[in-house]
């Protein structure tokens, strides 16, 4: 098979996986009730724009990213067309699937330890957070005992804490907002965590019984070039949207801002990384011959 047709047959392929994403946003999406009363979205469409990247490679991760996002919003509009945001979800399919292709021939030792860590870093924010809010007293019947002035002038509490009153004092409904984000806070790392030691020891199993018939895709892999590439990508929006579109943001704190959309990031990549991990295999014997 010469290059000329494997580039052609790249190319279709892309362009199947990202009218399935465009149908996916424009039809379908999972609501995960953390950050906000309406909850976290995961849309499934995410991981078919993501596959491209990890199967053959940045240029065409960037290609339908930057394309997914694009035709969306013109199918499907949702707020206000910033085209910065476009430049950032191609510049998120192009990282992924750079560090993909950096890290899927390491060793899967190292990769475990890089996975472990994750596991432990998200573990320890988890359980850190449960144990800072309880240490300051906050939990879901909060703003009944205390009002929300008197909460925003409290200035004896703990970063997490603080953070918590920061972001939910001066909404319209604070108790509510706050039991959102106590779960993001506590519940979101936890999960993510579980999520990724489910991963690391779904490798271990498949690594010693069934090696032989692994095929070529590197879900640890996966998972940190997702992982990595989302954060990044996050940072970057909330800078835009810090800086040219919410003005009230200006006067929070970046980390206010940025923790939040970072653990729901992270959260979102692993739950779309379960899928990829199904969906790789399938794809990978269907695209035999032209995955990078």
């Amino acid at each position: 098979m010469n290059k000329e047709s494997i580039r052609l047959r790249r190319m279709l392929v892309s362009a199947l996986l990202l009218a399935i994403a465009l149908v996916l946003k424009t039809f379908f999406s999972i609501n995960i009730p953390l950050l906000g009363e309406n909850g976290m979205s995961v849309g499934v469409a995410g991981v078919f724009s993501m596959l491209p990247s990890i199967l053959f490679g940045p240029y065409y991760g960037a290609a339908v990213s930057g394309l997914s996002d694009l035709l969306g919003y013109i199918i499907k509009p949702d707020g206000a067309f910033m085209p910065l945001l476009t430049l950032t979800a191609a510049l998120g399919g192009f990282l992924r699937g750079f560090l993909y292709i950096r890290l899927k021939d390491k060793k899967s030792v190292r990769l475990r330890v890089l996975g472990s860590i994750m596991t432990a870093l998200m573990l320890v924010l988890g359980v850190g957070s449960v144990i800072c809010m309880r240490v300051d007293g906050i939990d879901g019947t909060f703003y009944d005992r205390v009002t929300p002035e008197e909460a925003a002038a409290m200035t004896d509490l703990t970063p997490i804490s603080s953070l918590l009153i920061a972001r939910t004092a001066s909404t319209k409904n604070p108790s509510g907002n706050l039991a959102s984000y106590i779960v993001s806070l506590a519940g979101g790392p936890l999960t993510c965590a579980a999520f990724c030691l489910l991963i690391l020891l779904a490798d271990r199993i498949i690594d010693r019984y069934f090696a032989a018939n692994r095929a070529k895709i590197n879900t640890l892999a996966i998972l940190l070039a997702v992982s990595v590439s989302g954060v990044i990508v996050t940072t970057l929006n909330t800078v835009i949207l810090r800086e040219m579109l919410f003005a009230s943001w200006k006067v929070i704190p970046f980390a206010v801002l940025w923790l939040p959309r970072a653990i729901e990031e992270l959260l979102a990549g692993v739950v779309k990384v379960c899928f990829m991990g199904m969906l790789t295999a399938v794809c990978a014997k269907m695209a035999k011959g032209i995955i990078r």
